[in-house]
């Protein structure tokens, strides 16, 4: 199947599409071998400041190699650029999504730079995601929380004023690990699900939310879920379990190897479970 965009790859199951953030050559085909492993579509990810560090242009351009060479869709996503600039280099490389992340804003200035995206996007056949409610940050409390999470109220006028392919909402998801099991807020995401229409709504923050939690989102409308602190744990864990069994040899071949394989495991529990298994929970 290969290279797809974002719009083309949350329509092809009934499930949610795991969305894994890459950090590496060996990131990238552990997340790929994983969904070819299952035959199931993948988005192949990298936050806006992975790609920005020096030399890192060529980890997007093997991010796109590897969805073109893919016997599954795999859809090359810019993850959380709050700039233009970042989201327009993505396309340059080939990326077949990005987001931008306008929820730092104001309502007015969060549509004007979606549509800015959007447009650029668009005329080249680049899908767009955007969102709406800041994240949390797992050292924000539950008052800060509540004020971050997604308005109702706004979701409506957003979308009839832009044209995005996914929706971020904020429900008290968080990035990173959470410190005890998490509160979501589905009340107000069936809500925002009742307004949104055919508009995908995107899960950010997964590392870390229960079965049932994913289960829930996805029974309610949830399309993508965004999968990046669990890589980089199950991908370190893999680098140190593995160099410790022979500490001397400093083996630079087998270790990403086994880093790969690990992750390449993650995605598919993952993977399957968001296409599949949800539904034995709801």
């Amino acid at each position: 199947m290969g290279l797809v965009t974002l719009k083309e790859i949350l329509k092809m199951h009934d499930g949610a599409v795991g969305a894994f953030s890459t950090y590496d050559q060996y990131s990238a085909q552990g997340i790929v071998q994983g969904a070819e492993e299952l035959s199931l579509p993948v988005i192949l990810m990298i936050g806006s400041g992975p790609l920005n560090k020096p030399g890192n242009d060529y980890v997007g351009q093997i991010m796109v190699q590897l969805a073109k060479e893919a016997s599954v869709p795999v859809c090359v996503f810019l993850d959380h650029s709050k700039d233009d600039k970042t989201c327009l280099k993505a396309i340059k490389l080939g990326f077949s999504a990005v987001m931008i992340d306008g929820s730092h804003l104001s309502l007015e200035e969060n549509i004007a730079i979606t549509n800015k995206v959007t447009e650029a996007a668009k005329a080249l056949g680049v899908s767009v995601e955007a969102e709406l409610g800041a994240l949390a940050g797992i050292e924000d409390g539950e008052e800060v929380k509540q004020a971050k999470m997604t308005d109702p109220e706004h979701v409506e006028k957003f979308l009839s004023k832009t044209d995005v392919d996914g929706l971020a909402v904020s429900i008290g998801n968080a990035h990173g690990l959470y410190k005890g099991e998490p509160k979501l807020d589905f009340e107000r995401l069936q809500t925002i699900a009742g307004i949104s229409g055919e508009t995908p709504l995107i899960l950010h923050g997964g590392t870390g939310l229960t079965l049932a939690q994913f289960a829930k989102g996805v029974e309610l409308g949830i399309k993508k879920i965004n999968i990046g602190t669990e890589v980089k744990k199950t991908y370190i864990e893999a680098f140190i379990d593995t160099h410790e069994k022979n500490v001397s040899s400093y083996d630079m071949v087998e270790i990403p190897q086994a880093c790969k394989k690990a992750v390449a495991e993650m995605v598919k529990e993952k993977l399957e479970f968001f296409a599949n298994g949800w539904r034995e929970l709801v």
